[in-house]
């Protein structure tokens, strides 16, 4: 969630004369509407104790969430925090005092009042309690997850809000998986054009009603509205939501399509300084669901900034009460109604003039950052200082992190890839990533990231591919990835590192014990390898920058398929067998840890269900006695 502290000024978008109109309507109109539930439930933060359910009303209220091991004998009750307009009505309820690995049913309520359907929704097992001396001394347990990426609904883009993968899992997997990690994607841009009067009038408020996040960050209300359309239209997706619990991460289209060099002080561009906005929507919708290892949200205002002078002022924050050392760098908005828009028509120099990334240099007192560049011009500027989105979690003998590869991402430069020193993930969000791995016990390693490894992505258009810069991919960060694949290969143990964003799957062996392992699109279409893929073989041996890799399977689309035809989803599930069921007597249960654990990677075609391919690795993989 924002802090702010500031008296943020009115925005100054076009459609005050439709605003006006409606809110007379309303004034003349009715007594509001009670609240209602208008988009949910979903499923995140699963454990063998505790489940937590997101939804959206239509007002700020509480709503509670009634459950029980038997649909509709409620047996207990959680409720949320009151909802709010600085987070467009959006909320979280924790549901505690759960049995371990068994099925239980819920319900939303307001006042009283049962909003939507019955759901249900599965524990995971408890180490705790599984623990046998001599057969399971670890408390061992098996899961399923499902990870994919890249769910572009648009109907004018390919397969459209049909979502026939999910339809799919929906029919085979939802009954056999624990949880579910959306790599990425989730979100492409749509209707990020909606002018901050037509919110404020749905909401029935005035302009100096207006919350501070949108007052801020108007162009905020774009990417709530685009949140809403997906949840609304995409049926099969909520179905899924509802009943399996989900990690996300976020990539470029959940804040705007090829957002680059947003950790990159001096950089000005437009995309490049929505993140933070995209970023607290996602929080708003998807990313309240993660761990974060640093729990600063992002801090916004306005402030003033003046020609020559490297000092900012905002009279109403106290920036000595921000953990800085906990947090990104400073962003000074673009400023314009279509800020968040994926159209290269509004990649010009039409921003604030001040508008770029900034790095902090140190707090002045309360109210006065020193910057490491003065401003050019006297100005009232939104800014932001942004937050650390990555986090990990454990699940039996597994650890899996969640990077983000956005928020911290250096200006790359495909001319020198192996630049040294350039950063994908920024010095804090490696340091943290190493020492945690280092340190972990964990018999597997999986680590999620938004974007490929080892297959470039360097088509598919985009405003810096006009200038010949398009990479989306590590490839650009030769000497960070190079440094990666090392550390991860001297741990001894299996690092699978989990990608998306290229709308292609593909399995890839780094090294004897790292591995890649590409998963989507989940409904997006496909890109071509021939165009936007480096002309990569479909298997077999491929050299990427400096390392030879061994790609052991890959989806692929020929180039002679026009590009609505390019339609084939695909979705993975990871299965990690610790133990066997031999039980004293047939039909009974004892769980008999193997020496030697394995996680199957099983990919499924997303419009039959049909397996594709499947490779499975051993605790102790590539190691040698």
């Amino acid at each position: 969630m924002p802090t702010n502290n500031s008296q943020a000024r009115p925005f100054s978008y076009a459609g005050k004369l439709c605003f006006l109109v409606l809110q007379m309507v309303a004034a003349c109109g009715l007594a509001q509407d009670p609240p209602t539930m208008t988009h949910g439930p979903i499923l995140g933060r699963a454990s063998h104790d505790s489940m937590t359910v997101w939804a959206r009303t239509s007002l700020p209220t509480t709503f509670a969430v009634q459950y029980g091991v038997e649909p509709g004998k409620w047996t207990h009750s959680a409720e949320s925090a009151r909802t709010s307009l600085n987070h467009d009505c959006t909320g979280i309820a924790t549901l505690t005092s759960l049995e371990a690995d068994t099925e239980y049913h819920y319900q939303v309520y307001i006042d009283g009042s049962p909003q939507g359907g019955v759901n249900r929704f599965s524990t995971l097992p408890d180490s705790a309690k599984l623990v046998d001396p001599q057969l399971n001394p670890s408390g061992l347990f098996n899961f399923k997850f499902e990870i994919g990426s890249c769910a572009n609904q648009n109907p004018l883009h390919g397969i459209g809000h049909a979502l026939p993968l999910y339809q799919t899992m929906n029919r085979e997997i939802a009954d056999d998986i624990d949880f579910a990690i959306m790599n990425g994607d989730w979100l492409y841009e749509e209707v990020r054009d909606t002018p901050p009067e037509a919110w404020l009038a749905n909401q029935r408020l005035t302009a100096q009603q207006a919350p501070a996040a949108v007052q801020v960050m108007p162009s905020i209300v774009g990417v709530w509205e685009n949140y809403k359309l997906y949840m609304s239209r995409g049926v099969p997706l909520m179905k899924w939501h509802r009943r399996i619990p989900s990690y996300f991460t976020f990539d470029d289209h959940e804040l705007v399509n090829d957002i680059w060099g947003a950790g990159s002080a001096g950089r000005r561009h437009r995309r490049t300084v929505f993140r933070d906005i995209g970023t607290q929507a996602w929080y708003d919708y998807l990313g309240w669901a993660n761990p974060r290892q640093f729990q600063p949200p992002i801090h916004f205002g306005n402030a003033q900034l003046t020609a020559g002078s490297d000092l900012l002022v905002d009279h109403q924050a106290d920036f000595t009460q921000l953990p800085l050392q906990e947090m990104a760098n400073l962003h000074v908005h673009w400023g314009t109604p279509n800020a968040g828009a994926n159209d290269m028509r509004f990649d010009d120099d039409s921003g604030d003039v001040n508008s770029k990334v900034y790095d902090i240099v140190r707090v002045v007192d309360a109210h006065t950052l020193q910057l490491h560049t003065p401003a050019i011009a006297d100005t009232q500027s939104a800014y932001s200082i942004g937050c650390r989105s990555y986090g990990k979690f454990r699940v039996a003998n597994c650890e899996f992190y969640l990077l983000d590869t956005r928020s911290h991402r250096e200006m790359h430069d495909t001319k020198n890839p192996s630049k040294p020193g350039l950063t994908m993930l920024g010095k804090h969000q490696r340091q943290w990533l190493e020492e945690s791995m280092q340190e972990s016990d964990a018999d597997f390693f999986f680590v999620v990231s938004s974007v490929p490894m080892m297959i470039p992505h360097s088509g598919a258009g985009g405003f810096e591919f006009e200038e010949g810069n398009k990479e989306e991919a590590w490839v650009a960060f030769l000497d960070e990835r190079e440094g990666l694949v090392d550390f991860w290969d001297q741990l001894n143990k299996p690092v699978m590192v989990m990608t998306g964003d290229l709308h292609n799957s593909f399995a890839i062996r780094v090294t004897d014990r790292v591995w890649e392992f590409c998963c989507g699109p989940h409904n997006s279409v496909n890109h071509v390898p021939k165009l936007d893929e480096d002309d990569r073989p479909i298997t077999g041996w491929y050299d990427s920058g400096p390392r030879r890799c061994d790609i052991r399977w890959s989806s692929y689309i020929l180039e002679d398929i026009p590009r609505l035809d390019r339609c084939y989803p695909y979705y993975c599930v990871v299965q990690v067998n610790n133990v066997f069921n031999m039980p004293p007597k047939l039909g009974g249960t004892r769980a008999v840890a193997y020496p030697h654990p394995q996680v199957i990677l099983q990919y499924f075609d997303g419009r039959t269900g049909e397996l594709a391919y499947s490779e499975t690795i051993s605790k102790d993989h590539g190691s040698r006695p």
